[in-house]
Parts: C-alpha cells; structure tokens; sequence
C-alpha cells in the first residue's frame, strides 16, 4: 500500500539527508576547471543511451569524479565521489582470488538492480545534475537511462523506450543525445537502430545534429572507436541514418578503469606502481577528454527544443497513451450517472476525484481491492502498490500489474440542478467516437503497438464490474452498467473494423484537434492535470543534484 501524503514527505526528506551523505561523497580537494562559455539554456540536458552493460552509470560516476579531480592523486588524496551505487568483480593477487567491490549506498529510490545478470541494472530514468564551475550559473543534467538489449527480451526494451520517451518528453529541450558504446565490439545490438528511430520520430530529424557517440573501455584500442567503427559506420548508412554524423569532433573516447581504481583502493586492494601509472596516465586522458566533449556540446550544438509548435507522430502517440485511462473512466462515470438517472429515485451523482502519487505505482489485477457502495452501486476502489525495482506490496508477477499515475477516489452527491443527460450523452458519444480514433491511430499510423490499449482497458474495466455481479455485491445497477460496457466494447470493435476496412482515418493535425476537445472535457482535464503533477514529482525524486565545489550532494 502506498503511504499517506504526510508519510511520504516525512520519509522522502528522511532519505534525502542520507542520500547526501551517503551516495555522494565528494571532497574538498582542488576542482578540475572548465573553460566552457555560458551557453543559451541555463541547464544542458544530456540524454546517455546504450546497450545493457555498457557502462553508462559506471561513466556518470568516472565523469562527476573527472571534473572534480584533475588528477588520480588529488583524486586518492580526497575521497571519490559515488553517485550511483557501484558493483563489480575484481580478480586481486597471484591466484587471481575473486574480489567483489562494493561503494556507495542504497535507498528506497535507489535505481540500480545487481541481481539479475543481463537485465538492465538501471531500471528507471535518473538525472544527475553538476554545476559546471564557479563563474557562471550554468547547469549540466546527464539522463541515466535503462539499457536496450535486456535479456528479458523485445517487450522489456520496447516498455525501456516508452518510459525514455515519455520521461524526455516531459523536458523543454535537449542539448545532446549521446550514445555510449565499447570500441572492440563484435557486433551492435539491433535494438540500436529501434532506439534511434524511436528517439528521431519523437524529436524530429533535425535532432539528428545532436547526437554524440562515446567510447568507454578505449585504452585498449588507443582511445580510438576501434573495431566499433566501421560497425557503426555501416549500421548507420543501412538504414538511411548516413546523415547522422560520426566523425571525430563528435566522437569522445574515455577509460573509466581508473575510477574502479579508485574505487578498489577504497576498499584496502593493493595495486602495484606499474598499474598505477597506466591508471594515472588512463585518467589524465579522460579529464582532457571530458573538457574536449563538454566544450563540444556547449559551443558547437545547438539546443533541440522538444516541444515546438509542429506536433510529431510520436509526440502524439505519448500523448494518446496518457489519455486511454482518463477517457475510459470518464466514460464509465457517465454510464453510471446515466444509470443512476433513470433507475434511482436518490437524485445522487458520482463524481471522480483523481488524487497525486507521490511514488511509483501499480495496481496488480490479482490482489483484492477495497469495495465501496455509492449510492446503490458498489465500486472497486484503487490501491496502488509502490513499484521501485520490484513490488513491495505483493509478489504476484509483473504482468498482473498495470501502472497508473494517479489514484482514483470517488464522491457521491447530489446530481447539481444544471445536469443535462442529452449532453452527458453528447460526451459519450464524442469520446466514443475519440477512442477508436485514437486506438486506430496507435495501432496503424504511430505503430506504437500491435495491441489495442483501448480494448485492453476495457475487458480489463468489464472484468473488474463482473466481479461485483457475484456474491453480496450482487444488484442490478452493477449489471446494468456491465450491460452497458458490453455494449461499448461491440460497438467500439465495430469501428475499429470499419476504419481498418475502409482506411479511411484522421490525418495527424485532425487527431490533435481531437485531442485538445477531448482535454477540454472537465473529466478528463482533472485526470489529466493529477498525470501531470504525479510525473513531475516523480521525475524530481529521481534528480541527484552534485555541488563540486562542496562536501557532498543534494539529492532531490
């Protein structure tokens, strides 16, 4: 169960303070200076993408640390600064003894998952924030993605990228697109060109300047893309990505060995001198080139606006999806006060009350639920299990959750004296109407999915009414609305095949026109707005702000 508001506050400032004592141990030691020059955006969003293991939350620690220390002895002299908890196999000695290092701490918003070997170990989008240096306000966001080329296969990669974009989506702008790959690769993961592709129809092609490619693990290949490059090379011009370019100002090859140097000697593992300086000579390399790429990216790119007044096919997708739920709610309130109309002489209403998650959350299909009566009708209330790395309500499988991001509660009262059931049936009609649209629109222009959402909400919302025509909760206004929603659905099915049949659909300007008709109902606009406020603290509560000039981080 989720916990109170106040709960929530109390705690998430409790986990803050030791957040920033904790995951972020930086040192008064001397700060590496950057000479970048102020740019237009006060903060420079940096998206960091890349196949599962990678490295990519091993490169944010190695860069935070590149811009602190200057050198692997000012570095060893202060203390390395840990923002993301570190775990790796290490082989020490002359029987090469397994050694597991360990740095930095977790907490309940922690976003890395060690257990599970292939999975993506960051599991939800995380921003870290530096401040640059000391003469100017200007801010730098590095966005930790999970990794695609999850072993749990294509579902689990394409519900990564649906959550990357709906989570860049809710950005003003990106400066740069940066795609972290090891330079002696055999192969890249065909998932690269999806990623892409996704990202492209969501931002546009004009994005396509922004896109950097990073190297790590390149001491091995000279700091150079090895044997990557001409994969990548390839890769690109087979699927018409030729123009996106891949020469070596936008191209950054770093080591980060030296930071799991630094991790190791902080737990007590002897290295011998000629280590250390391949290990000095490794990080000398990666502070120069961390300075060479932020230059590039604050002088050379320019921002990429995410949201401007041309509305792209992807952007539309996203918008869509956020939709289904506050539309069949919508619709199933309406069934119901229409219900209550004609069969109940209380002259009662219900009206829906969307309330703010302040967490992850879940409902699993699975669990009960509370049941409460309104009027004479009896509703199956939400309860929201908290989902970080996994559920901590219950243990059912992952496939008898569905996300949500708000909570519904409900009010009876009395049916206001201006209630007109010809335009409550208007409403209907019109969102009706909206939802095969919409679902067409996914399913056929956007491709987003094979399945119909809206259709899958629906047996779901049939499912959940059945339930309640058995046993005690049995009455008539509950089979009525069954009814009801029974209906909905052969009627809906019905237009999705004659639009399938007839090809004949909305093109992308009139489904925005719809969309915002739809926004305007009052229903769906408090929904909406609960979506909105839900991702915005959720997205703050996965922000770590780093000062390089202070002794530790302010976590969000």
């Amino acid at each position: 169960m989720l916990l109170s508001e106040q709960e929530n506050e109390r705690n998430r400032n409790s986990q803050c303070s030791s957040s920033s004592s904790t995951k972020t141990q930086a040192s008064n030691a001397p700060t590496a200076t950057l000479s970048v020059p102020p740019p237009t955006n006060e903060i420079i969003n940096i998206l960091l993408l890349g196949e599962s293991g990678v490295g990519k939350s091993t490169f944010i620690n190695a860069f935070v640390n590149y811009l602190t220390f200057e050198t692997l002895n000012k570095a060893e002299q202060g203390k390395p600064v840990v923002l993301i908890p570190v775990s790796f196999l290490m082989t020490v000695g002359n029987n090469f003894d397994e050694c597991i290092v360990k740095f930095g701490n977790s907490d309940s918003f922690n976003n890395e998952d060690f257990d599970h070997p292939g999975q993506s170990v960051t599991q939800h989008c995380k921003s870290y924030v530096f401040h640059l240096n000391d003469t100017n306000k200007t801010k730098l966001r590095i966005i930790d993605t999970p990794g695609f080329g999850d072993t749990r296969g294509l579902r689990q990669d394409d519900a990564n990228m649906q959550h990357i974009l709906e989570y860049i989506n809710e950005l003003t702008h990106l400066n740069a697109v940066c795609f972290l790959l090891k330079p002696n690769a055999s192969r890249i993961n065909s998932f690269f060109i999806a990623c892409l592709t996704q990202l492209l129809d969501l931002l546009g092609p004009n994005a396509r300047q922004n896109i950097v490619f990073c190297f790590t693990n390149a001491r091995s290949t000279f700091y150079t893309p090895g044997d990557t490059a001409p994969l990548l090379k390839s890769m690109l011009q087979s699927f018409s990505f030729g123009d996106i370019p891949f020469i070596k100002q936008n191209t950054f090859c770093f080591d980060n060995e030296s930071f799991r140097y630094l991790v190791a000697r902080q737990n007590s593992i002897e290295f011998n001198d000629q280590d250390y300086s391949e290990y000095e000579n490794s990080w000398s390399k990666s502070v120069t080139e961390s300075n060479h790429f932020l230059s590039f990216v604050c002088r050379e790119l320019k921002s990429h606006v995410i949201k401007d007044e041309s509305q792209s096919i992807k952007q539309t997708q996203l918008q869509i999806s956020c939709m289904i739920r506050p539309m069949l709610e919508t619709m199933r309130n309406i069934f119901q006060n229409l219900i209550a109309w004609k069969m109940d002489t209380s002259n009662g209403s219900i009206e829906l009350n969307p309330i703010v998650l302040h967490r992850s959350a879940a409902v699993c299909y699975t669990c009960p639920r509370p049941i409460i009566k309104l009027g004479k009708f009896w509703i199956i209330k939400d309860f929201p299990h908290e989902i970080q790395n996994t559920c901590y309500s219950c243990a059912c499988p992952s496939d008898q959750h569905i996300r949500i991001d708000y909570k519904l509660d409900y009010t009876y009262c009395e049916r206001c004296p201006n209630t007109n059931q010809e335009e409550m049936k208007k409403s209907l009609d019109l969102l009706f109407r909206a939802s095969a649209e919409f679902a067409y629109f996914l399913m056929n222009v956007a491709r987003s999915s094979k399945d119909d959402s809206f259709l899958i909400h629906i047996v779901h919302m049939i499912s959940r009414e059945n339930d309640l025509c058995t046993g005690e909760t049995r009455n008539e206004m509950n089979s009525k609305l069954v009814e009801k929603l029974m209906e909905l659905m052969a009627r809906y099915q019905q237009s999705i095949e004659t639009l399938e049949r007839n090809q004949e659909h909305s093109n992308l300007n009139d489904i925005n026109v719809l969309i915002q008709t739809i926004y305007k109902n009052p229903m769906i606009q408090k929904q909406m707005d609960a979506i909105k406020q839900s991702r915005k603290i959720i997205m703050k509560q996965y922000e770590c702000e780093f000062l390089n000039d202070s002794t530790n981080a302010k976590t969000s």
